[in-house]
């Protein structure tokens, strides 16, 4: 068969052989977890590999079921099962010639009779859109399997993996048997079915995903793994990774919960930084045409990527970041300039004609070049526009982070050599006219526990790791305290000036964000929480770990939290939805003019009423209710601390109230 034939035939079916060493290697392994199939389903068997490699390691099968598209491979097959021989006299061996589409697993099922069954295979690492693409007739029925809606399906979202859609139908035929699954798969595959995971439906229980070394065993530069899993025995949320070949458990990902996180682990300490940031990050400059709109610089002189000198105005020429360029806490230097034609995406070009002649009389005389763009996006727009642009491209001072890296560094650009620096639209920024607000900014993002928080939901093998969704979920408030003013290198006016700015805006986006009563209490319908036996137990510590909320409270109430007397705590109409209440285990009351002090463990917090202990207030009036009980002291003294959210509360942990304090900051 010649290459090209080859080459052809693999993308049309997706197909990458496993080596016969590989399958041997991963039914080994298997066989080591104490698991002894009685039939064999490989659903896309290719030359039988993997049939070859069960036969080889287990002496219990039965039963051999292959299917395969490709017919020759069917012949390849049968040859290597016929070397054999006599061994083979009592398993059944059963190839079908057919599409997996269009299969009907009920031939297989109807016979497994409660057996053992090992489900292993390679399936196809090809999407639906590329098959199309090329023409092939190897392509599911044209259903919506992932139940994708109008523009998400229009703008790829309805795009699939061929082998997730092979791995949800066998999940879907042998979920009621007693099954155990083994595939190599595409990561992104493997996120996608444990994401699937939160809805509960397939019994799927010790997920384990081992990594492989896809370049070393396919020749192909992709993120792959073995993914292994028993299709019975429960409803599990997360999944094991571990490294194929040391066995060394790496992680696990999967639901935390209602977040779906790449580290469970790293995530559940880290939580209290899952929120909304206060500020709204920004992609950068979009113009698609970097031969015109992207110039350097060769002896005072800008040169385009055609060669060309360019003279035009000064002032619409910018020092251009790039992902590139995106290194170290301070970036002084540029490599690249860029054309900016707008300030606004809405603003019209045509301005350009009298303020920058010059520029405008550039931009015509290589229009064929701007006016042929390919993105929809400049459609109906003036000519020569761009996009990600806004007031926040000419902030004097931003923070930047690459879109295209798999790392979560965070760095600043300022000025350079006297004019604004933008970066484009491989980037994600925030923009600020306060260079201490900025500084105080990206020390924050770079501070270890938002690093932790990063990795923890940031899946580096995606296409994009780093994107908006993920960067607005950082709330900067938990870890604003564990900074040093002095290390800083900022003023104390400074440093005041900057974290009051930081939380009055994060107050603002908070403001917003209130808990529906009615919804917690749906969902809590036993209560949210309930430490009372905790509570009862008379040797019990202070745990740095556990989650905190500090709250201010009310004139009429201050008395009965002065003496340790209070017992139950309620909140006001609005309760910020960022606090993750089922994670709360202790209580400090925050006084005016004196701060906190006191310890409580929370017994039990629920939605209730004050109608329960004021029968004046209305009943239907809700409010969470905290039972509460004192167990110490924290401080010797009260302590101011900044309440964080609305000026009212802050939910943070022991360990990092106590280290705020450590670094000296009140």
């Amino acid at each position: 068969m010649s290459e090209s034939i080859i080459n052809k035939k693999r993308d049309e079916y997706g197909d990458w052989q496993t080596n016969l060493p590989l399958a041997i290697s991963i039914c080994e392994h298997i066989k080591s977890q104490g698991i002894r199939p009685q039939v064999i389903i490989e659903p896309t068997c290719g030359q039988g590999n993997f049939i070859i490699a069960a036969l080889l390691t287990f002496d219990t099968i039965e039963d051999v079921y292959g299917i395969e598209i490709y017919k020759p491979y069917i012949e390849i097959l049968k040859d290597k099962l016929q070397k054999f021989g006599k061994s083979l006299d009592n398993v059944n061996v059963h190839l079908y010639h057919e599409n997996v589409f269009d299969f009907d697993f009920r031939q297989i099922t109807e016979h497994v009779n409660g057996r053992i069954v090992l489900a292993i295979g390679n399936p196809p690492w090809v999407t639906n859109s590329k098959l199309s693409e090329i023409g092939s007739d190897n392509l599911p029925i044209k259903t919506n399997f992932k139940k994708v809606k109008g523009l998400e399906a229009i703008t790829g979202k309805g795009n699939f993996d061929i082998a997730e859609y092979i791995s949800i139908q066998l999940i879907d035929n042998l979920s009621s048997e007693n099954v155990y699954f083994a595939f190599l798969l595409k990561n992104s595959v493997i996120k996608n079915i444990v994401y699937e995971q939160k809805a509960g439906k397939a019994s799927l229980s010790n997920m384990s995903q081992y990594n492989i070394d896809a370049q070393k065993e396919f020749n192909v530069s992709v993120s792959a793994a073995l993914l292994t899993m028993r299709l019975f025995g429960g409803h599990e949320r997360s999944c094991r990774v571990f490294d194929y070949y040391t066995k060394t458990l790496l992680y696990s990902f999967g639901w935390a919960k209602d977040k779906f996180v790449a580290d469970v682990d790293n995530y559940v300490k880290t939580q209290v930084i899952d929120g909304a940031s206060p500020f709204i990050w920004r992609s950068g400059l979009k113009h698609d045409c970097y031969k015109v709109m992207e110039l350097s610089k060769d002896n005072d002189q800008y040169v385009n990527a055609l060669g060309e000198i360019v003279d035009i105005e000064d002032d619409v020429i910018y020092p251009l970041i790039k992902s590139s360029d995106v290194k170290g806490e301070v970036i002084q230097k540029n490599r690249k300039y860029v054309i900016v034609t707008q300030h606004s995406t809405n603003e019209d070009t045509k301005l350009m004609k009298e303020k920058y002649p010059k520029a405008y009389q550039y931009l015509v005389d290589h229009a064929e070049y701007l006016d042929n763009r390919k993105s929809s996006i400049y459609k109906d727009r003036p000519r020569f526009c761009m996009f990600g642009i806004g007031d926040y491209t000419f902030k004097k001072h931003k923070v930047i982070i690459s879109g295209l890296y798999k790392q979560t560094s965070f760095s600043l650009v300022s000025e350079i050599d006297g004019k604004i620096a933008v970066c484009d639209d491989t980037c994600y920024m925030l923009g600020f006219d306060d260079y201490d607000v900025a500084w105080l900014t990206l020390h924050i993002l770079n501070s270890q526990p938002v690093q932790n928080f990063v990795n923890s939901i940031c899946f580096y093998d995606a296409k994009r790791a780093i994107n908006k969704d993920l960067l607005m979920r950082i709330n900067l408030l938990p870890a604003i305290n564990l900074l040093d003013r002095q290390t800083l290198e900022l003023t104390k006016d400074g440093y005041e000036r900057a974290t009051k700015y930081i939380i009055q805006h994060s107050n603002a986006v908070m403001a917003q964000q209130c808990i529906d009563f009615e919804a917690v209490r749906a969902e809590y319908p036993n209560g949210i929480v309930n430490h009372e036996k905790d509570a009862d137990n008379p040797l019990l510590k202070l745990e740095e770990d556990k989650n905190v909320l500090i709250s201010l409270v009310k004139n009429d109430n201050v008395d009965l939290f002065l003496d340790g007397t209070a017992r139950i705590y309620y909140t006001g109409k609005k309760f910020p939805s960022t606090v993750a209440l089922n994670k709360l285990y202790y209580f400090m009351p925050y006084i005016k003019r004196r701060g906190i002090r006191d310890v409580y463990i929370i017994k039990i917090a629920r939605v209730g009423s004050k109608h329960e202990v004021h029968p004046e207030a209305d009943e239907k009036d809700l409010r969470l209710v905290f039972e509460i009980e004192k167990i110490g002291r924290l401080f010797d003294k009260y302590k101011s601390v900044h309440l964080n959210i609305w000026e009212t509360f802050t939910d943070t942990t022991i360990s990092v109230l106590l280290n705020s304090f450590c670094k000296g900051q009140t």
